[in-house]
């Protein structure tokens, strides 16, 4: 599978939380990528993986330390807690994302706001454009 199906924004849905996990998926370069993930109001928690004979390995997590609302709280500290034990595997199936770690899996969908957002400005240029306005 080629590297850049694997990026892109994906969120994580769960009844634990009120929100869900925001998650970018970037290869920086070569063999190393990032896994950032963040609920709104909530802790950036950052994976630095490195791929090596087709399978990640955790580099390093980062998180920032700041409370974080109660509605989420329990499902912020899960997502961290799955994280902690390095990504192993990341497996795009159609629309979703699967990451693997510590032998569990959490299923991703697509996240396609910034998209939405991007087509939306698009669509406002190309009308101003066909109006005669400058």
């Amino acid at each position: 599978m080629a590297n850049n199906a694997l990026e892109g924004d994906w969120q994580f849905v769960s009844e634990k939380g009120y929100d869900p996990v925001k998650v970018t998926v970037k290869n920086i370069m070569g063999s190393e990528w990032i896994v950032a993930c963040m609920i709104p109001k909530g802790n950036m928690m950052a994976s630095m993986l490195k791929k090596v004979d087709g399978k990640f390995q955790l580099v390093k997590l980062n998180c920032s330390n700041r409370e974080c609302p109660k509605e989420n709280k329990e499902l912020e500290a899960e997502f961290k807690c799955f994280l902690e034990q390095g990504i192993s595997n990341l497996v795009r199936e159609g629309k979703t994302l699967v990451l693997e770690a510590g032998g569990q899996r959490r299923v991703l969908v697509e996240d396609d706001m910034r998209k939405k957002h991007e087509d939306e400005q698009k669509a406002k240029l190309a009308a101003a454009k066909g109006s005669g306005r400058f």
